[in-house]
């Protein structure tokens, strides 16, 4: 009987993780998305502003192509929020959808510049829905010990997705690639619709039998009624805060300072480049004259990179520290993007052959693509969540993603005009000062969470 018990619990826990990974999967369809809207750009630049371009369109608007997908996420800091109050985590997942798949529709008939701004703009709403709701609701329906592992597995989503845009943009027709991406969309979305709710809304709906439900699906039927309980007091407790005792707490000492922290942390990916680095790739290896490997293949090399080191270092963050990854990428970026700037500046020097000199952005490249992986690309979102209450994540959460969208779009519409104005010698060094930035402020601002309970952090913040 004991034996058989056992075999029974071991083949409850596989079940469980078997409908958590179920939910992953239609989360990681999502993150794909998000990863496919990267991969587009760069070989789109080059594409698109030649001279043979079956939709020409000048330097500048390929700078609104660009930017329009930061400009776009404006829209998703409003709707997060709501949507979440309103629907829930997983139907917010489920919209996060809608945006995207109408945005590959008019990639499918785009003839003018204006239907690609409109695009890329859908593609942005997306963008910003799909990063202020996922781990949400995947921290929602998994159990506690796999909490980390489940986020982890979606965001490797991201740089999957940037290998496949990057692919076939470079190799289809737009019209083809679009319909691969909304087939892919189409799949995500049959995903969310079979997939119940999370228990947690449903019991903020006063729907305790559909909760009971989703959470023996998501987690098993051991100790159900317990793990209810523990959700029940959670919502009543939330629901007893008013708004403006929300707005109270997050002007308190130690909130403020994780809200500081926070949002520098997130501007960091913004200031360094990373969007004209990926979007503008083709075309910085072009016109660097830089042929060791033809542009358009390397971009794909670059994105197969990003994916290999994407997967390598997912589990860095708990062995090494928060502070430890935030420090190696600010040094690896800021050694990566000197590097192309001074590449820019040899090229104009007469006496300095260009040839000689085509493994250096390629050799930037790929370290600024690696070392961003190790902490620029998993530490903001690893520390959002570990320095606010629960009850007021989703607000300060709204600060931060209005602050990475504004330095977004501002990077990146900027980039051209700069250029233009100053080259790209010194554009590239101006990124990487506000890398070297990094540095300091994981060493000296940033508390290090490794470890720590949520009450330790707020004891750390109340100090300083």
């Amino acid at each position: 009987m004991v034996q058989r018990d056992g075999t029974n619990l071991k083949i409850e826990v596989k079940n469980k993780l078997f409908t958590q990974c179920i939910a992953t999967a239609g989360v990681m369809v999502l993150i794909i998305q998000t990863g496919i809207m990267g991969g587009w750009t760069s070989p789109n630049m080059a594409r698109l502003t030649s001279e043979n371009s079956t939709i020409p369109i000048t330097l500048s608007e390929a700078s609104w192509v660009a930017s329009c997908l930061n400009l776009g996420r404006f829209v998703s800091v409003v709707l997060v929020p709501i949507f979440i109050e309103l629907a829930g985590s997983k139907k917010t997942i489920l919209l996060s959808f809608l945006p995207v798949t109408a945005s590959w529709i008019v990639c499918m008939i785009a003839n003018s510049a204006m239907m690609l701004y409109t695009a890329r703009f859908l593609c942005g709403i997306t963008y910003g829905l799909t990063y202020g709701c996922f781990s949400m609701y995947l921290g929602e329906v998994s159990v506690a010990a796999y909490r980390g592992t489940f986020v982890s597995i979606a965001m490797i989503g991201w740089p999957l997705g940037s290998v496949i845009g990057t692919i076939a943009e470079t190799y289809l027709p737009m019209a083809v690639s679009s319909s691969i991406y909304l087939a892919q969309c189409l799949a995500g979305i049959m995903i969310l619709i079979w997939l119940p709710d999370s228990p947690y809304q449903l019991v903020k709906n006063k729907q305790l039998d559909r909760a009971r439900e989703s959470l023996a699906w998501y987690r098993g039927h051991s100790n159900t009624e317990q793990e209810m309980d523990k959700i029940l007091e959670f919502i009543e407790s939330n629901a007893k805060q008013t708004f403006g005792e929300r707005m109270q707490q997050l002007g308190s000492k130690p909130v403020r300072r994780a809200v500081f922290i926070v949002v520098i942390i997130f501007a960091f990916p913004q200031l360094v480049g990373l969007f004209n680095v990926f979007y503008y790739m083709e075309l910085i290896l072009t016109n660097g004259k830089s042929f060791l490997v033809e542009p358009s293949e390397f971009v794909i090399y670059a994105n197969l990179v990003l994916f290999a080191s994407t997967v390598a270092t997912a589990n860095l963050i708990d062995k090494l520290g928060r502070r430890v990854l935030l420090m190696a990428s600010g040094l690896g970026v800021t050694v990566a993007l000197a590097g192309l700037g001074l590449h820019y500046f040899l090229l104009g020097n007469a006496r300095v052959d260009p040839v000689s000199m085509q493994w250096l952005p390629v050799a930037s490249i790929v370290l600024f693509v690696i070392t961003y992986t190790v902490g620029f690309l998993t530490v903001p979102s690893t520390v959002l969540g570990e320095m606010f209450p629960a009850n007021i994540k989703s607000t300060a959460a709204g600060f931060t993603s209005l602050t990475s969208a504004l330095l977004g779009f501002l990077a990146s519409k900027a980039y051209q005009p700069m250029v233009d104005a100053i080259g790209e010698a010194y554009v590239f060094w101006i990124h990487a000062l506000f890398s070297a930035l990094a540095v300091p402020v994981a060493l000296f601002l940033l508390p290090e969470t490794k470890g720590k309970s949520f009450q330790e952090i707020q004891i750390d913040l109340h100090k300083k």
